[in-house]
């Protein structure tokens, strides 16, 4: 009942943040009218956003591996519940942009420690089940906050789609009340040692002096917290899995950027027919999410994050070259199936990589290096969308995922199980 609430709530913290920045794209138009903007200065409420969303990540996740997860997500819903009222009350273009701005610092804080919470809380062994369930949000987002948001906008105007999301962000605060307390991690220069704070990577054994959390002479965290980023950035592994991160975000959103352009361009598809493709996909990613971490949990997570890349970069490289019809309808979803079914299972692998107690840090810069992928690849997708079209984008999205089978194949190992100490 415990792991079943924990699931949920952390499902629906996610996906706030998740739905919340998606529907920005149905509201642009109303935001340009009501504010008498140009789009361009619209879509600044974007990136002010995803810059937030960054700097939280940053800040949060080292903070959180020494005060834990829970005060962070309780603050971060709370926050993200005032800023959705703030832009909801928007009077002027400047106002929204700062309750944008604040909501984007609630939005990665909730990510980041959401993940890590699970990671903490969750045992490997079945780890990759439970982030699959938590996971699903990723795609329960467009197909169920973006069209509600999206109605409400239409009906009573788009200040409604954020008071929306205010309201949902209140009920998810009072659930999280019951958030178990996370039993307080040891100090990794602490003489006891515990099993959450054993290194289960094989490979990570050799750099124990580099993965502990460092303590500076001075005593500041915020100079530990950058020795710590620096030894992910100087581990094999660690490393490996931080392009991961950018390869995986980027090779997605490239793909999925550019394929209602051209839908619409090469079949003459309307909006709506093009929504109605989007929530298949959506449609099959919410239902497969959750049997990719199970299978994950008996096969190995680096073997079906590998099967599952594979598969989705082979259905991305051939969406261009397929006619309209039940053909393209199965491959567009069968790239769904194989999106849905690695996220679970790498979630739940990059999670075991670093110590409980740099979990926090870890997946900070694991959050950004995917922001930073996402933003390359969408903005070299246009460019190749512009000149050689849409195979072109495919090209380089399928390339992209076929590189990190390689890297999982080459720099990652599957971490071995280990006695779990007993929850609160």
């Amino acid at each position: 009942m415990m792991n079943s609430l924990v699931i949920a709530d952390l499902f629906l913290l996610l996906f706030l943040g998740l739905a919340d920045n998606q529907m920005i794209a149905a509201l642009l138009p109303a935001l340009v009218k009501s504010f008498g903007i140009s789009l361009s200065t619209a879509g600044r409420a974007v990136v002010v956003y995803s810059l937030a969303a960054g700097v939280a990540a940053f800040v949060t996740g080292p903070l959180s591996d020494r005060y834990g997860r829970r005060r962070f997500l309780l603050m971060g819903v709370v926050l993200f519940a005032l800023a959705s009222f703030g832009s909801a009350h928007s009077r002027t273009f400047p106002q929204f942009i700062l309750a944008r701005t604040l909501t984007g610092l609630a939005a990665g804080a909730l990510s980041t420690c959401s993940i890590t919470y699970a990671a903490d809380w969750f045992p490997y062994n079945v780890r990759g089940r439970a982030i699959g369930l938590i996971s699903a949000s990723y795609f329960a987002a467009p197909i169920l906050g973006v069209p509600i948001a999206a109605q409400l906008a239409s009906h009573f105007g788009w200040r409604s789609a954020f008071l929306f999301f205010a309201v949902l962000a209140i009920v998810v605060a009072i659930a999280s009340l019951r958030l178990p307390r996370e039993a307080k991690v040891r100090s990794p220069k602490s003489p006891v040692r515990s099993p959450e704070l054993e290194i289960r990577n094989p490979e990570s054994e050799a750099n124990t002096s580099q993965v502990r959390s460092p303590a500076s002479a001075d005593g500041s965290k915020f100079g530990a917290a950058l020795l710590a980023f620096r030894s992910f950035l100087t581990r094999r592994d660690t490393a490996a899995a931080l392009v991961i991160a950018f390869l995986v975000s980027g090779g997605l959103v490239g793909f999925l950027t550019y394929i209602g352009a051209w839908l619409n361009g090469r079949f003459g598809l309307s909006t709506g027919a093009i929504g109605y493709v989007f929530m298949l996909g959506g449609a099959v990613a919410v239902g497969s999410a959750h049997l990719g971490g199970m299978v994950s949990d008996r096969w190995g997570k680096r073997t079906v994050s590998m099967g599952s890349n594979l598969i989705l970069a082979l259905s991305v490289a051939a969406v261009p070259f397929l006619p309209w019809g039940i053909g393209l309808l199965c491959v567009f979803a069968l790239a769904s199936l194989g999106a849905a079914f690695r996220q679970g299972p790498l979630t739940a692998l990059m999670t075991e990589m670093v110590p409980a107690a740099q979990r926090g840090s870890f997946i900070a810069l694991r959050n950004i290096s995917s922001q930073l992928g996402i933003g390359a690849t969408a903005y070299a997708g246009g460019v190749l969308f512009q000149k050689s079209g849409y195979a072109a984008v495919t090209s380089l999205c399928a390339a992209m995922t076929l590189l990190v089978v390689i890297l999982l194949a080459t720099h990652i190992v599957e971490p071995g199980d280990v006695a779990w100490p007993s929850r609160p």
